[in-house]
């Protein structure tokens, strides 16, 4: 399959030249996957000994790797202080630190590999759109600050994020200065050419069609033109987990959620000083959230919630371009140059999850929007687990990852949600 028209696509470095698996290949562990969980969970098998391969049906990067809005955040979907009444101090804690070592593996995979990614620590704001939203982000700093030694998050009043993000629709904000940003398909490009380079087999355009455990030990991976065998399997397929189930209920414990980006056509010099003058990356309160940064070109990208049912429609992009108007009035006459969708995976508790679903098949997957960082860190844990050695994930192991109840009545469901997520976002809470 072709990749999304994005602008990633367009600026991309070139793709490295990666064979189809043509002829039969026994190995330890076999990733399904070249995302970037399937990547990272290859790079430290490598760098422990054990041999792997990676198989991919379509490009490297071709799903949310390489569509996503390239922001590695430092917070989960659920606010420090709502985790904390929920978890406790220390879990809580526990999950602070998993994510700064979420972060630091992108970085030091960036410097490994000498990624031509354009990685670096713009920060990241989280706007209020809303007085509830303002207080539940300053109770974050307050919490983070007391709890976990941890003062570089500040807050910004409403006239200091108008001065950094370029809109006057925010009534303040959150900054973490540490939150880093990439170029998404070049770094996968990259990260699958080092590890190629370094040894690592990674087939492309080679689908896994079925997938089968041995009563003898192992499992047998069959693919269009050859036969795959591994003593482990590992699924990294996110949100596209549903084109292929190999016999696992994984598809039915996430809900492919879809997402929409746009992007203008390259900003005048004017333009760019007034709008996230510090290239800051920004996501808005919104249920139904809103992000934006500066892309390549001095274009600005604008992304949101796409079709809730998959399907692409032209509906979905004039209502983002209408919302990206909303917040930038000064852009109302430039042009859109890109327009794309993709899908990100939900999980019920907002966690991804690593696991098994069998003493020889593992997975990792169900990032909700918050991949770039969090695929470091459980790519990492999923290859420790075909080691057999013990991670601790806190609340994002597999142990309450089950099946959604009603998940075939999804879309329905969504729409009903969606609806009233416009509604709160509309009164601005």
């Amino acid at each position: 399959m072709q990749h999304a028209p994005s602008v990633w696509l367009t600026t991309a470095n070139p793709a490295p030249q990666l064979p189809q698996l043509d002829q039969g290949i026994q190995t330890d562990v076999a990733i399904i996957g070249a995302g970037y969980t399937g990547l990272a969970a290859a790079h430290h098998l490598r760098r422990a000994g054990v041999a792997c391969i990676v198989l991919e049906a379509n490009d490297v990067g071709w799903g949310a790797s390489g569509r996503n809005g390239g922001m590695a955040v430092l917070r989960y979907k659920k606010s420090w202080a709502a985790l904390a009444r929920e978890l406790g101090r220390e879990r809580t804690r526990h999950l602070h630190r998993l994510l700064h070592q979420a972060v630091d593996l992108l970085e030091q995979t960036v410097d490994e590999y000498r990624i031509d990614c354009a990685f670096a620590r713009y920060g990241h704001i989280t706007a209020a759109n809303g007085k509830r939203a303002l207080a539940t982000l300053t109770a974050d700093a307050e919490w983070l600050a007391a709890e976990a030694g941890d003062r570089a998050p500040r807050m910004l009043d409403a006239r200091e994020t108008a001065d950094l993000t370029g809109t006057s629709c925010y009534l303040g904000g959150y900054l973490d200065p540490r939150a880093g940003g990439i170029h998404p398909l070049n770094y996968a490009r990259g990260f699958a050419a080092g590890l190629s380079a370094a040894g690592v087999p990674i087939y492309v355009g080679t689908a896994v069609d079925t997938l089968r455990e041995e009563a003898s030990g192992g499992v047998v991976l069959e693919t269009s033109n050859a036969v795959v065998r591994a003593k482990q399997v590992l699924v990294a397929t996110n949100a596209y987990t549903d084109l292929r189930e190999y016999g696992t209920d994984l598809s039915r414990r996430i809900v492919p959620v879809s997402t929409s980006v746009i992007t203008t056509a390259p900003l005048p010099a004017s333009a760019l000083a007034a709008i996230v003058r510090e290239r800051h990356l920004v996501s808005d309160t919104r249920h139904l959230l809103n992000y934006f940064r500066i892309a390549p070109g001095d274009r600005l990208l604008y992304g949101g919630r796409g079709s809730l049912t998959g399907r692409q429609s032209p509906e979905v992009y004039r209502g983002l371009e209408a919302k990206l108007r909303e917040t930038f009035p000064a852009l109302a006459g430039v042009e859109i140059d890109h327009r794309w969708s993709g899908k990100v995976a939900v999980t019920l508790d907002d966690f991804p999850h690593v696991g098994r679903v069998s003493p020889r098949i593992a997975y990792a997957m169900g990032y909700g929007g918050r991949g770039v960082a969090l695929t470091q860190l459980l790519g990492k844990m999923l290859a420790h687990l075909a080691m057999g050695e013990l991670n601790d994930p806190g609340p994002m192991n597999g142990g309450a990852f089950r099946p959604i109840p009603l998940h075939a009545l999804r879309i329905p469901a969504m729409k009903a949600v969606a609806g009233y997520y416009r509604l709160l976002d509309g009164l601005r809470l």
